[in-house]
């Protein structure tokens, strides 16, 4: 009898045991678990607007992805969850990128440096390709919780649209 009440004990210990390592665990990953897909966020920005010219993309999931994220921010990569950017293979102004930050208190720190990219790039265009300096000006950039977002098309209203219904 007696063996039988420290198997039943052992067996209530290694129960609590294992369903608190799967709340912990649970809680570990519940950041990630609410971004959505920055592969399937890319392809419905990008076929929200048939104006858009081939575009070359690059994301999170770039096992460089840490580099080619400094082409648009300089804020540190380990503020950043996941990000897409879809630029003009042709030179054009067109540009679209998302950017989830970790915290969203992140968020506006995140906008800021988009917009010191767009001034770059209007700086840049007003050398090399002068008319698309006015696209390149009237950019978008905002934020949605933990989503900074930059725009250059002609259809930012369709685009803006497209993304605000994926990440809500």
């Amino acid at each position: 009898m007696i063996k039988t009440d420290k198997r039943i004990y052992f067996l209530s210990l290694i129960l609590i045991l294992s369903a608190l390592a799967v709340m912990i665990t649970g809680c570990s990953s519940s950041t990630n678990s609410d971004m959505v897909s920055m592969y399937e966020l890319q392809k419905t920005a990008i076929a929200s607007d048939d104006t858009l010219p081939e575009m070359q993309t690059v994301n999170s999931s770039a096992e460089n992805a840490g580099d080619l994220f400094t082409y648009i921010s300089d804020v540190s990569y380990d503020k950043v969850e996941g990000y897409f950017l879809a630029y003009s293979s042709k030179g054009l102004a067109d540009e679209i990128a998302v950017v989830c930050v970790r915290d969203a208190s992140d968020a506006e720190e995140m906008v800021k440096s988009l917009k010191a990219h767009v001034d770059s790039r209007v700086k840049m265009y007003s050398t090399y390709d002068p008319s698309q300096v006015d696209r390149a000006s009237s950019a978008l950039v905002f934020s949605e919780g933990r989503y900074a977002i930059l725009i250059i098309s002609d259809k930012q209203d369709a685009v803006k649209s497209a993304i605000l219904e994926q990440i809500k």
